[in-house]
């Protein structure tokens, strides 16, 4: 089954190849029929693009919850936060995913949640994959921050638009305030018959949807390799997590050449005329450092993301 990630990549990038067709695009004032179909698809996407950000924040923290099942501490160490959500917050989400299944599923779904909440007693632990962003159809920048919260990252929004400045990916703008304009254009697309969504918006939501997706995978997967190695300062002593905790590697396309950069150095790390094997290297430096590293294609979208 595919990850969280690698299906929002495809679709991520799949939207950005989709505004470049013709279809999409605006002719002529005289042409009036292709213009309302193509206001009409551009809109069709505007939806869709936001339901795979959404989508990617569910699968994501869905899987983030497999992970800390396999953590050593006991139940009780977690985060309290992350007590409370798996536990009787989960609850709601419980029972709106119960108005979604057919009445002969409903019992075995349950059953199954239920015994993942009475194992939080026991040292052998399972969360349920509904512990977080399943007890509404739509994401709110609030789900998104008190998903984070709970695995002790302070100020989440903020931490993620400074990762996303560092990256490069976005420049000094609040991603929340980002993920707010997005909702609304997803919301007038899908609500509002006269709608029209400018082709540049979507361009631009591809490489803000990444900035989001990447800077909260980026928080969220630190947290989860703290919890499985026990770190104590984290475990223990409520040490919270921010930007300055993610270390980070690119590689980008450079004056024909592929190059990698470390942190915000302007100087290249190295070059190379092969991706494959610089990107190999890069990632294995990444991996003895546990640092984020973040891909980028010759025309500077970003292609995939490592956090090690």
């Amino acid at each position: 089954m595919p990850s969280a990630k690698t299906d929002f990549i495809e679709r991520i990038r799949c939207l950005d190849s989709s505004i470049e067709t013709d279809a999409v695009q605006n002719r002529a004032l005289t042409e009036r029929e292709h213009n309302s179909i193509a206001r009409m698809l551009r809109n069709g996407l505007a939806v869709v693009s936001f339901a795979s950000l959404e989508d990617f924040i569910k699968k994501r923290s869905s899987e983030a919850m497999e992970e800390v099942s396999r953590c050593t501490i006991a139940f009780v160490e977690l985060p309290e936060k992350l007590q409370r959500a798996a536990t009787y917050e989960v609850l709601s989400a419980l029972n709106y995913q119960l108005g979604l299944l057919d009445k002969d599923d409903k019992p075995s779904y349950i059953q199954d949640h239920a015994l993942k909440i009475s194992s939080t007693a026991t040292p052998n632990y399972e969360l349920s994959s509904h512990t977080f962003a399943h007890s509404q159809a739509n994401i709110s920048n609030t789900v998104i921050g008190d998903i984070l919260k709970s695995f002790n990252v302070e100020d989440p929004w903020r931490q993620m638009s400074k990762i996303s400045s560092d990256l490069g990916l976005t420049a000094t703008l609040s991603l929340a305030e980002i993920f707010k304009s997005a909702s609304l254009r997803r919301h007038r697309a899908a609500h509002v018959a006269g709608a029209d969504t400018p082709p540049t918006d979507i361009k631009q939501f591809v490489k803000e949807a990444f900035a989001i997706a990447i800077t909260f995978d980026a928080l969220l997967s630190k947290a989860i390799h703290k919890l499985l190695e026990n770190d104590d300062d984290f475990v223990r002593n409520g040490v919270k997590l921010s930007a300055n905790d993610i270390e980070f590697r690119t590689i980008k396309f450079v004056d024909n050449k592929w190059k990698e950069y470390r942190g915000n150095s302007v100087r290249a790390f190295r070059t190379s005329n092969d991706f494959d094997s610089i990107s190999r290297e890069a990632r294995r430096r990444a991996l003895s450092s546990k640092e984020l590293l973040v891909e980028f294609d010759e025309a500077g979208l970003v292609s995939g993301w490592e956090c090690l």
